[in-house]
């Protein structure tokens, strides 16, 4: 119930809440979009962070912590870009522009992710597999500014953030209007408990292998 109350709420609001007029119902694909790709970042952010206490500490904990976020990072990116695509495909015309630096780089990202996920379970040796997946989390997460920036270094049809953007910073605005805005927030705030309980169930079975890891006798009855 703590994952799927979250779960159940987002998804209403995300069909019943308000839309923009001029984009039509096609734009509460935003309660889904944006959420899904902020908590993308702060799962494989959470992954460099204990990735990086891993590497230092090598305790177990941290490793299974950080590929728990990695496995709910890439649950949410995935989510981001089918979302992204129906989005563009309603307002662009077309489900993908091949052209575009942040549509490419968040492929990219979940290649990386997927890669990390995936290659932990072709080396038995776990401490071994949990060291060298450390090396992706750390260096992983440089991906990250340079997608979010990418809109503004690069030409690109996908807009520039709303909430966060300089122009609203400075002019003090609102970047909509205040149902959508509380809308989006809500949601953002329900995909993040989502990501916090599908991290944790993710983290128990990650435990259970480095227990069965460490100790003889589990391994032996398996």
């Amino acid at each position: 119930m703590m994952l799927y109350g979250p779960l159940f709420v987002w998804l209403a609001l995300s069909i019943f809440g308000p839309y923009d007029v001029t984009q039509g119902v096609s734009s509460k694909l935003l309660y889904i979009h944006v959420p899904t790709v902020w908590v993308a970042y702060l799962g494989y952010s959470l992954t460099f962070l204990y990735s990086l206490m891993y590497f230092f500490t090598k305790k177990p904990k941290y490793d299974s912590i950080a590929v728990a976020n990695a496995k709910s990072g890439v649950i949410f990116t995935i989510v981001t870009l089918l979302a992204g695509s129906y989005w563009g495909k309603q307002t662009w015309g077309t489900w993908w522009v091949w052209g575009d630096a942040r549509l490419n780089l968040t492929a990219i990202l979940l290649l990386v992710y997927l890669g990390y996920v995936a290659s932990r379970q072709f080396n038995k040796d776990l401490a071994k597999t949990a060291k060298n997946s450390s090396f992706v989390g750390i260096f992983g997460i440089i991906q990250i500014p340079i997608l979010h920036f990418s809109v503004i270094w690069w030409r690109s049809v996908h807009q520039q953030a709303s909430i966060l953007s300089q122009e609203t910073v400075t002019s003090g605005d609102a970047p909509m209007s205040t149902d959508i805005l509380i809308t989006l927030l809500l949601s953002v705030l329900l995909v993040t408990l989502v990501h916090v309980f599908l991290t944790k169930r993710f983290r128990v079975s990650n435990d259970i292998m480095w227990d069965d890891y460490l100790n003889p006798k589990s391994r032996a009855k398996i």
